[in-house]
């Protein structure tokens, strides 16, 4: 029985909205612990019992010493690399229209921050698209939405 006044319910329902809202995709580690404590201001205990209910729902999967990830449909599934995870970032924005035939890509720096890879795993990401001929490159300008243009 679930005391009602019990906060990791409420903790569990928001990462659960933000899952159902795709702000988090299956494959995505979910913040840690401590940045879980710190967002919605309860203990460690609460956190986890959170976890515990998103792992009932088969929403989230634990992987002993890497973190909590998001499942696909109440399957289990692997953690995705951040390379994977940049390239299949890149390839939805190209694909949905978000980025346009000419609209410059993120800097190497943006994407290093943002993804927490180096600069060579950014530069054999970005070299996967522009083979698919989805982003072309102009030394010294950047490297930019869709095919080269003739």
């Amino acid at each position: 029985m679930i005391r009602s006044d019990a906060q990791y319910p409420r903790v569990a329902a928001a990462i659960a909205a933000d899952i159902d809202a795709g702000r988090l995709r299956p494959g995505d580690r979910l913040p840690t612990e401590a940045e879980l404590v710190a967002a919605h201001g309860v203990s460690r205990t609460t956190v986890r019992l959170a976890m515990a209910l998103l792992r009932e729902q088969g929403r989230v999967t634990t992987v002993q010493a890497k973190g909590t990830y998001v499942t696909e449909q109440g399957k289990a599934s692997a953690p995705v690399p951040p390379s994977r995870r940049l390239v299949e970032d890149l390839r939805a924005d190209l694909e949905s229209g978000r980025l346009r035939p000419g609209d410059p890509l993120p800097s190497e720096q943006e994407l290093m921050d943002r993804y927490g890879l180096a600069a060579i795993t950014i530069t054999i990401a970005l070299r996967k698209l522009r083979q698919d001929g989805l982003i072309h490159h102009i030394p010294g300008r950047g490297r930019f939405a869709g095919p080269a243009p003739n």
